[in-house]
């Protein structure tokens, strides 16, 4: 160290208390020879701890030896020394990391007199570089795992159409093959929503409805959607629900959704033959409902972050089952986007699991009056399809004329509005990106000349504000793609005739 005497001491000394980090200056032999202000205040060592090589003691144990060689190994060589660890910061009670810088000072016959350095904290920087990682790592798992789970339902449907092709309708097994095409088609289905849904929630684009519930009648949803999942598994399943509504300010589909998610996520997890339970009640003015199993179980250390996007208990309960792990995250961010909170519970592998929902319950009152439901129409209607995509036009008009009803198939939006013109439709369906003219334009024309025709947009865009900006554009209706046949024939059923005036000239 430069003597107190030396003016340049007092530079130096001024120069270190102006930077942000530590900067000394130690020996030949790397002692302190005098106090070290930046590196008292960072480890809080006086300077009675910190001289000759009494700084050692704030550096980590774990580090300290690999450090030291390595200075020595600079020292012999006379060459620059960068080394990392982790030095005890007295601010925080923590040790932290950082990254150490030190020249060689020689005199004219090229021998060390002095060290010159500085340390640097980069534990933030190595933090976020950690995190980064890791995220990376998470992204890429979540890539092969989303490509793996498209194409398991891919295969069994190309296996179920080479049946199609060489059995006669008649044959049980077109039947069979039909049902596993339907079955799997429905599973991509959900998956794809629930990764939508998640990514809407953590941008904040996911919008929920807030009305009165009976949370009952979402739970009776939830059990009867799960009901497939659990009977394939062979689980013997039983459901304990209040006799009185449990009203709750919620989302009803959003709540069936939660709770069908934990139901599946027990069946999956629990071995053939298993049980799983749903019991609800109230408890402290809140609806609660447990959802239990005695399956495999969750790991202590995996509980808190259980309810992480792309989280899952571990890769042996990955491989066994499969799925995205964003189940269980789904599930939180709806809870939560409804004023309710979840957990998990646990006693370890082997022993089972519980998940708890908890929302908040309303006072007990009058369930509004249902609007009635119209009159299924009985006329065969006439419907105009327009889709760009040939085969899902042609699919969705065969479904059509198989329910009993004359379609006609447009396969640009400009083609749609001069069918629809001539063809004069009860109901048309019009996909939204479509060449020459797309489907709000298309909506637009065709509401101008045909006022009475029911429009409904088919689309793979599923955001509220593209429902909005469907509404605008005059659609009556909108679906997400791929179109649920039932859905689509109760909203056919619905179809009010328009009058001669109404017809065009």
């Amino acid at each position: 160290m430069v003597p107190a005497s030396d003016p340049t001491g007092s530079r130096f000394d001024a120069i270190t208390r102006a930077l942000a980090h530590i900067a000394w200056i130690t020996d030949a032999e790397g002692h302190f020879t005098a106090p070290q202000p930046t590196w008292s205040a960072y480890t809080g060592q006086p300077w009675e701890e910190h001289q000759a090589l009494g700084w050692q003691k704030a550096i980590h144990p774990d580090d300290l030896q690999a450090m030291w060689q390595g200075w020595l190994s600079a020292r012999a060589n006379r060459s620059l020394f960068i080394a990392e660890g982790r030095m005890w910061h007295a601010p925080t009670g923590r040790w932290r990391f950082f990254e150490v810088r030190a020249v060689p000072n020689t005199d004219e016959q090229g021998e060390i007199r002095q060290w010159i350095g500085t340390c640097i904290d980069v534990h933030d920087r190595r933090t976020a570089e950690q995190a980064m990682r890791v995220a990376d790592r998470r992204k890429d798992e979540f890539m092969a795992v989303l490509a793996h789970e498209l194409r398991n339902p891919l295969a069994p449907i190309r296996n179920a159409v080479h049946v199609l092709k060489v059995c006669r309708d008649d044959d049980a097994r077109s039947a069979w093959a039909r049902s596993i095409i339907e079955r799997q088609v429905d599973q991509m289905s959900r998956l794809l929503e629930d990764l939508l849904d998640v990514t809407r929630i953590a941008r904040g684009k996911l919008e929920v409805r807030r009305e009165r519930v009976d949370l009952n009648e979402s739970l009776e949803r939830a059990i009867e959607t799960s009901r497939p999942i659990l009977d394939a598994h062979g689980h013997r399943f039983h459901a304990q629900l209040p006799q009185e509504p449990m009203l709750v300010e919620g989302d009803a589909p959003r709540l069936a959704q939660v709770f069908a998610n934990l139901l599946n996520n027990a069946a999956k997890y629990t071995d053939r033959g298993g049980e799983v339970g749903l019991l609800a009640g109230v408890e402290d003015g809140q609806a609660v409902v447990r959802v239990r199993d005695n399956g495999m179980g969750i790991e202590a250390s995996m509980l808190p972050h259980l309810f992480r996007m792309y989280s899952q208990a571990g890769p042996a309960r990955e491989r066994a089952q499969g799925g995205l792990g964003i189940g269980l995250s789904l599930v939180r961010g709806l809870v939560e986007m409804q004023g309710g909170t979840v957990e998990a519970r646990s006693e370890g592998p082997g022993r089972g699991s519980e998940f708890i929902v908890r929302l908040p319950l309303l006072h007990a009152i009058a369930p509004a009056p249902r609007p009635p439901e119209r009159e299924a129409s009985p006329e065969r209607l006439r419907v105009l399809v327009a889709d760009d995509n040939h085969d899902a036009a042609q699919t969705l008009a065969v479904l059509l004329e198989v329910m009993g009803h004359e379609v006609r198939v447009a396969v640009d939006g400009q083609e749609a509005v001069e069918t629809a013109f001539s063809f004069a439709p009860d109901v048309v369906l019009l996909d939204i990106g479509m060449p020459r003219m797309d489907g709000y334009a298309a909506a637009r024309r065709i509401r101008e000349k045909l006022p009475g025709t029911m429009q409904i947009a088919i689309t793979g865009w599923g955001r509220r504000e593209d429902m909005r900006e469907a509404a605008a554009a005059g659609f009556d209706h909108h679906l997400v793609k791929p179109v649920d046949p039932d859905q689509l024939a109760r909203l056919l059923a619905t179809v009010q005739r328009p009058s001669p005036a109404d017809a065009p000239h």
